[in-house]
């Protein structure tokens, strides 16, 4: 397991849960506490100069954990399940580039606020149109080697897919290019508890997010740490934990927090796996 943390790409709506400082500086700090990865959320997968940002990304050591695609859903307005056909077929437009961009590192595309809300439709009829347009990206997955990431947003946030049971139907209706992006914070509110969540996950857990019951880094809270850890290693995960918390009282702080508070759970236990397997 390996650390990771969410950088947002500007944006004109307010986006709380990411890092946005300079990017050459970010990246570079973040190499020092010894995380390894970077969760991009790219508002526009069109106008990013995404070779720039690879190449800037691999200077530092780093790698593209996953693409996040929240930002294009706060942007735009953009769902793959949206009523209006014209404006589905965009963000499935969207969903292609950012798959072709997630290959570099063979990495996950993020599949939350974009999936859209319910509001007043059943359940079947958005989860039909859900499953439609995942198959709709299957090819491009496939083609591409990247993973579609489903991930349960707490019942403020969205009215559609809360928890790992509901998003596992998803999983379950699709194909093996489909996994879950379990989010601590998420969890935390919406699950009986984190453990069993996770060992109900099991083998379809393609990335984690982490962040605390109120939404700060690590060690700020409540949440268990080495409990969250010991359980991903016991299914067999051996992903990015990608940090998407407020960065209080600055991302400087919040990345140190991370990594002091995780590094030494992670290298911990998998000195325990590697020695029983």
């Amino acid at each position: 397991m390996k650390l990771s943390f969410v950088y947002v790409l500007p944006v004109k709506t307010e986006f709380k849960y990411a890092i946005k400082d300079e990017l050459p500086e970010v990246l570079n700090l973040a190499a020092e506490f010894g995380f390894k990865g970077v969760e991009y959320n790219i508002p526009n997968p069109f106008e990013v100069d995404f070779e720039r940002l690879l190449r800037l990304t691999e200077d530092y050591g780093l790698r593209i954990s996953a693409i996040s695609t929240g930002s294009a859903y706060l942007e735009y307005g953009l769902t793959i399940t949206h009523p209006d056909f014209s404006i589905r077929e965009k963000a499935l437009k969207f969903m292609r580039k950012y798959i072709e961009h997630a290959s570099a590192h063979n990495s996950g595309v993020v599949v939350g606020l974009i999936r859209g809300r319910r509001n007043d439709r059943a359940v079947e009829e958005i989860a039909e149109s859900l499953i439609s347009s995942i198959k709709m990206l299957e090819d491009h997955c496939l083609n591409y080697n990247v993973f579609l990431l489903i991930e349960p947003l707490n019942r403020y946030e969205t009215d559609y897919i809360n928890n790992v049971e509901e998003a596992l139907r998803i999983v379950e209706q699709t194909g093996n290019y489909v996994k879950l992006l379990l989010d601590t914070f998420h969890m935390n509110i919406e699950e009986r508890n984190i453990r069993d969540a996770i060992l109900r996950a099991g083998r379809n857990i393609g990335h984690v997010h982490i962040a605390e019951n109120n939404r700060l880094p690590p060690g700020l809270g409540s949440i268990g740490w080495k409990n969250v850890v010991h359980h991903l290693y016991r299914v067999g995960f051996n992903g990015y934990l990608s940090l998407e918390a407020l960065p209080r009282p600055s991302f400087k702080e919040a990345l140190k927090q991370t990594a002091e508070t995780l590094n030494p759970i992670i290298k911990g236990f998998q000195v325990e796996y590697d020695h029983s397997s």
